[in-house]
């Protein structure tokens, strides 16, 4: 049987693979409460496959680990042959490493077994919300290459479909929020008692989650382990490498040994090889065990950034990686280097995101200097950020460093970013905010995250609102990320309108550069040096329904004022000016 989306039924139909019945039934019990068309139980890969060609099914519930084909077998095989449905898989603590997998793969979700009912039916549901949009963006895009001449249909769906995904942004971003807080509390919360040595560290994130990781931990009663890690990429797929990273990692042996940082190094390697299949997937990590008696450190590092050694006599030296990243060659192996830390002696660990911010973060030279010019230990890893994240606008890396010194004294985990360090520019996918307020008579605009033609109605009709009321108007941008061309041309016409009282401030980089490619200069020339205090007391622009002919008109004056600029944007917006003014002149004829 061909699957074929508008032979679909209205209610959904639902496939739970386990070969466990009573998993089965649990799934299936929650499943039977969303008035589902059918839900069908198989005990294995081979039997879904069976039911996946026959019938049109639209969320998959899988086990991970199963006999004859496992969930990710099953995956792989329907991502040629059945790509439709979505895929929730099902996985205890001891398969975690096949449900990262899984989800490298395209799964929408991942439940941990056993499954409770109400878990299987929020996941379930949202990935029918999910499925709704797909298919609800499909049809826009049928409706609107069928005919030009629905406009104000058209508007109006889309206006929906935003609202919808502006809803959705909003919960994957609480549900960032509580993946940041459990990947936290993976991190050590204190400081070991050390004497004779004190180790600082900080950890920052790029975003609500990242993919570094360290640890400070004593494995017996001599020595030390400090070990830190990167994972490859950003966001939740790093964050989870960095979670089966600590999973895999090992201090002792079986008998209670401390084992050397080359058998570390080495046993992870194997156990992640084993365990990430995915193409590109790999972490980079380095250990140091310091026998805190003596002082002799033995070092291993897998494809990480080189470790520094400072003494107090201006010596310093660095310690390069001993093996491969970790996870890419089976039996790769890791030599080790030996140093020994006298009183005063230095050694610094860190992630790449400390060198790689942007042009002006530190070098390996930098980095080495302030670590023998600096006598106050507390401050110089806060310092050494700074650098790193200057003048950094938009995304930037996680970074991570640990500082170990020989000497008395405090020592500190710094995890929680300070006022002021966090990014004040929200991911793209971010929904807008627009905010108006007034201060002594002087009315102000802010618009944060992505600004586009959807509020753009709505941001006219505020600005000359505030006009008429104040007489000044600034518009902040200080906390935007992006501007579509709607914006930019009302932005435009804004500012031209009463180009004596109307001015822009805090423009990012980003924003800046969208001005000078549209030759904007006129907005431009219109931004303050010095940058006014927003009020304390700023509201949120109502939303108010959208009149479908007020936005049609408003996209087409928008579009003009940026053709009138210069002869590079008339043509850039020739086709889109022509075929708003058709689809203008089609709804008044209708």
């Amino acid at each position: 049987m061909t699957n074929n989306n508008d032979t679909r039924s209205a209610r959904p139909t639902f496939l739970v693979v386990d070969d466990d019945p009573m998993v089965r039934k649990l799934v299936s019990r929650g499943l039977a409460d969303l008035d589902p068309e059918e839900v069908l139980e198989v005990e294995d890969g081979l039997a879904a496959q069976q039911v996946l060609l026959e019938k049109n099914v639209d969320v998959v519930v899988t086990d991970v680990l199963m006999p004859n084909m496992d969930g990710r077998e099953l995956m792989k095989w329907a991502q040629e042959h059945r790509p439709e449905p979505l895929w929730i898989v099902l996985s205890g603590l001891e398969t975690f490493d096949a449900a990262v997998d899984a989800l490298h793969l395209g799964a929408f979700d991942y439940l941990a077994k056993p499954p409770e009912v109400q878990r299987v039916r929020v996941a379930v549901r949202n990935a029918l919300d999910q499925i709704e949009l797909v298919r609800e963006r499909k049809r826009l895009y049928e409706q609107i290459e069928r005919s030009n001449a629905q406009l104000a249909e058209k508007v109006s769906q889309l206006v929906k479909l935003c609202r919808m995904l502006e809803e959705q942004a909003e919960i994957i971003q609480a549900d960032l929020n509580r993946a940041e807080i459990i990947q936290h509390a993976l991190l050590p919360q204190q400081p070991p008692d050390i004497d004779g040595w004190c180790v600082e560290t900080l950890y920052r994130s790029g975003s609500s989650v990242g993919g570094d990781f360290y640890d400070v931990v004593l494995p017996d009663n001599h020595h030390v382990g400090l070990v830190i890690a990167d994972s490859a990429g950003h966001g939740v797929a790093a964050a989870m490498l960095s979670v089966l990273f600590k999973l895999r990692l090992k201090f002792l042996d079986n008998d209670g040994n401390v084992l050397m940082p080359n058998r570390v190094l080495k046993s992870l390697n194997r156990r992640l090889h084993e365990t990430m299949s995915a193409p590109g997937t790999f972490i980079t990590a380095a250990y140091v065990l310091l026998n805190r008696r003596t002082g002799d450190v033995r070092i291993a590092s897998a494809g990480h950034p080189p470790c520094i050694w400072t003494s107090p006599a201006g010596e310093s030296r660095l310690l390069e990686r001993t093996g491969p990243a970790l996870g890419l060659v089976a039996d790769a192996r890791y030599e080790e280097i030996s140093v020994h830390l006298d009183i005063g002696d230095r050694l610094l660990m860190f992630t790449d995101g400390v060198l790689e911010g942007g042009p002006k973060s530190p070098t390996h030279d930098d980095l080495a200097n302030a670590l023998l010019s600096t006598t106050d230990r507390s401050d110089l890893l806060g310092k050494l950020y700074q650098a790193a994240t200057q003048d950094i606008g938009g995304d930037r890396d996680d970074i991570t460093m640990i500082l170990i010194e020989r000497g008395e004294g405090v020592s500190r985990f710094d995890d929680t970013p300070q006022p002021g360090e966090r990014q004040q520019v929200q991911p793209s996918t971010a929904p807008v905010r627009l905010l108006e307020g007034v201060e002594s008579k002087h009315a102000f605009l802010s618009i944060a995250g992505t600004a586009t033609w959807i509020r753009s109605q709505a941001f006219f009709d505020a600005a000359n609102k505030l006009l008429e009321r104040c007489g000044n108007l600034t518009i902040d941008l200080g906390a935007c990320e992006y501007l579509d061309s709607t914006f930019l041309g009302t932005l435009n016409e804004i500012v031209m309108s009463r180009p004596d009282v109307v001015h822009l401030q805090r423009l990012p980089r980003k924003i800046r550069a969208l001005f000078e490619e549209l030759s904007m200069d006129g907005v431009l020339s219109h931004t303050n040096f010095v940058n006014d205090p927003l009020p304390q007391e700023m509201e949120p622009l109502q939303r108010a329904e959208v009149d479908v002919a007020r936005q049609g008109a408003r996209m087409l004056s928008a579009h003009e004022t940026l053709s009138s600029l210069s002869e590079e944007n008339r043509e850039l917006f020739l086709d889109v000016v022509e075929s708003l003014r058709s689809d203008l002149d089609q709804s008044g004829k209708g």
